[in-house]
């Protein structure tokens, strides 16, 4: 899906294209619509320049217990379960 925007609305916001696509990634990962990924994605910063990104405005990553355990399942499927 492409997104278009008037070039009014964008040079109402006083800021640039590049700058609007992060400050509406932001906000959609804020309020939990997006993932890292599609941040980075989204603003073509990709999702380590994403992650900084929200590092700098302090905004707190969305990791809860069930992403810990995939992470865990993970880690055991690619170095075994060393906790035998």
């Amino acid at each position: 899906m492409l997104l278009e925007l008037n070039d009014n609305v964008i040079k109402s916001t006083g800021l640039s294209e590049q700058e609007l696509r992060i400050e509406l990634a932001v906000r959609l990962y804020e309020d939990e619509k997006i993932t890292v990924g599609q941040g980075g994605t989204m603003t073509g910063l990709g999702h380590v320049k994403f992650q900084h990104e929200l590092g700098k405005r302090k905004i707190p990553w969305h990791y809860d217990i069930e992403d810990l355990q995939a992470d865990l399942e993970t880690l055991k499927s690619v170095f075994g379960d060393r906790s035998k």
